[in-house]
């Protein structure tokens, strides 16, 4: 029976040359700053679509490295991660989009762990996604062991939501509903959940069975128990502090490329349907403008939950 490590690094791709010469660009940016890059996201299933936007988790050594001895260290380090935007023209004349989030390698370890309340890191690491380049082996290492541990945190935060049996399709479908319900997401969780575990079914078969042995004849999984009143209260506490933790995030990352403020009302518009009209002074000067725009947001509802 594999374990969940093997599972993880067995998690590998090669990119095509348009994703390799993004990379490129950012650890140009960047520097030697960089440890590692993790690939996640909607176009790691659609690696052939050009049209779709990158996503990478870049994970570096330092913030104050990274981003020199402005504020935008300190934000990152109180609010990570820190979300980047780089475009580049391919040889053929394409465009390649991509947004990126810096994170440091310690802090990516300690978020990918029980350490962490929040479901942002725990409960993305615990999907499908490929590291696709490392400075050492070590932090490969790292890398691994970081995203075992979101598998296994992810695990044990929807273990008291069940009745103690439940297929690898439900464990998995229900954990990354309530994940989902902490972000700001312009479909429907409870799609995106069914989404996600059908798409990678076996994926996720063998990882439950790694966790909890194997399945009886009907597929169902004997899931540990622990009293569901308290876990039911952390989701909801997560819900609560989610949506305003990412529009917080989304809002100071528009400060890190140009035309950022139209790039965050458009995603906030897709993701709640709530439209934000930024002003010509907003535009200059959006992270001063922050706490008016995200007031406006929070009363307009969009970081309600779904």
């Amino acid at each position: 029976m594999s374990t969940v490590l093997d599972i993880i690094k067995g998690e590998t791709l090669d990119p095509p040359a348009r994703v390799t010469a993004v990379m490129d660009a950012i650890r140009a940016r960047h520097t030697d700053r960089v440890q590692a890059m993790v690939y996640y996201g909607s176009s790691l299933r659609e690696l052939d679509n050009s049209e779709k936007m990158l996503d990478f988790y870049v994970l570096v050594d330092s913030y104050r490295k990274t981003h020199g001895t402005g504020p935008r260290a300190l934000i990152n380090r109180l609010i990570p991660p820190a979300v980047y935007y780089l475009e580049r023209e391919n040889e053929d004349g394409t465009l390649s989009t991509c947004k990126y989030s810096i994170l440091s390698l310690s802090e990516f370890e300690r978020r990918c762990s029980s350490k962490a309340f929040l479901s942002q890191v725990w409960g993305r690491f615990s999907q499908p996604c490929a590291v696709l380049w490392s400075k050492e082996e070590t932090v490969l290492d790292r890398v691994w062991a970081g995203r075992v541990k979101a598998v296994e945190t992810m695990a044990a935060e929807t273990a008291p939501l069940l009745e103690g049996r439940a297929t690898a399709a439900v464990f998995w479908g229900r954990g990354f509903y309530e994940s989902y319900q902490t972000e700001l997401r312009p479909e429907s969780s409870t799609g995106r959940a069914e989404e996600i575990v059908a798409r990678f079914a076996e994926r996720y078969e063998a990882i439950t069975t790694a966790l909890y042995g194997a399945p009886d004849e009907n597929g169902n999984y004997e899931i540990p128990q622990k009293p569901i009143g308290k876990a039911k209260r952390r989701w909801f506490l997560r819900r609560l502090l989610g949506k305003p933790a990412a529009a917080i995030r989304v809002l100071l990352g528009a400060a890190t490329f140009d035309g950022g403020i139209d790039y965050v009302a458009r995603k906030v518009e897709n993701h709640s349907g709530v439209k934000l009209d930024p002003t010509p002074a907003q535009r200059r000067h959006p992270v001063l403008h922050s706490p008016f725009l995200f007031w406006k947001l929070w009363r307009k509802g969009a970081f309600r939950a779904n």
